[in-house]
């Protein structure tokens, strides 16, 4: 799970981390959003369900915890066994962290644990801003009468656009990405499409869009106004 929270997922993780145990299975987590989860809720990491930190490999991002996405650098955290393993596999397929990128990164991480818990450290203010985003989104979608799936954390949150009532041909390309092209070509709209990261249960998806809410008050502003014409 990308993000889990105790209001989302604890009970399905717990659930994950007893199959994975009764079936002798790893857990690779991608907890990338850790830093973003919204006020009042509070980030649940799979590795500390009962039986999973022997078995788990936690995956967390620069780019996410300090808005620079661009440095595209992160860090691996479980069982000495595993993060063995993982450097070895590790040094072969990636070649893009220079080492100033580390040290910048490293720096980050000193001073967010110097200033842990006051209001001017990045952690506190960083879920606020994220928080803010989506409600601007949110906010606007209601007044379009477009559905959402709120989201507690993270950059992005869905929007189901069947009230547009849009009719693509999907023989060759799925209705998300049309409506995703349709979005930006007559809207000026930037929205992303779900099916790509689908394999099976294509379908499930097909009338969503992500929208990002990690963008400034301005932007996320102009967005919102475009949305709530849609349907006009």
């Amino acid at each position: 799970a990308e993000v889990s929270t105790q209001s989302t997922g604890e009970e399905e993780m717990e659930f994950i981390a007893r199959t994975c145990e009764r079936h002798n299975a790893l857990i690779i987590s991608d907890e990338v959003y850790e830093r973003c989860v919204f006020p009042g809720e509070e980030h649940v990491r799979i590795a500390t369900m009962p039986g999973a930190w022997d078995r788990t490999i936690t995956v967390g991002s620069a780019g996410k915890s300090f808005s620079m996405t661009g440095y595209k650098l992160g860090w691996a955290v479980g069982p000495e066994e595993l993060i063995t393993k993982a450097q070895a596999m590790h040094q072969t397929v990636v070649y893009s962290a220079p080492t100033i990128i580390q040290d910048v990164v490293a720096r980050c991480i000193e001073r967010e644990l110097s200033l842990k818990g006051e209001e001017e450290a990045y952690y506190t203010q960083l879920p606020r801003l994220m928080q803010d985003g989506c409600g601007i989104l949110t906010e606007a979608c209601r007044e379009a009468g477009l559905p959402v799936v709120e989201p507690y954390s993270g950059y992005f949150m869905l929007l189901d656009t069947t009230p547009l009532d849009l009719e693509f041909d999907t023989s060759k390309v799925p209705y998300d990405v049309q409506c995703s092209k349709h979005l930006m070509e007559h809207h000026k709209l930037a929205t992303i499409p779900l099916t790509p990261f689908f394999g099976l249960n294509k379908e499930l998806s097909e009338k969503y869009v992500r929208l990002c809410f990690a963008k400034s008050t301005a932007t996320l502003e102009a967005g919102a106004e475009i949305i709530r014409g849609l349907r006009k």
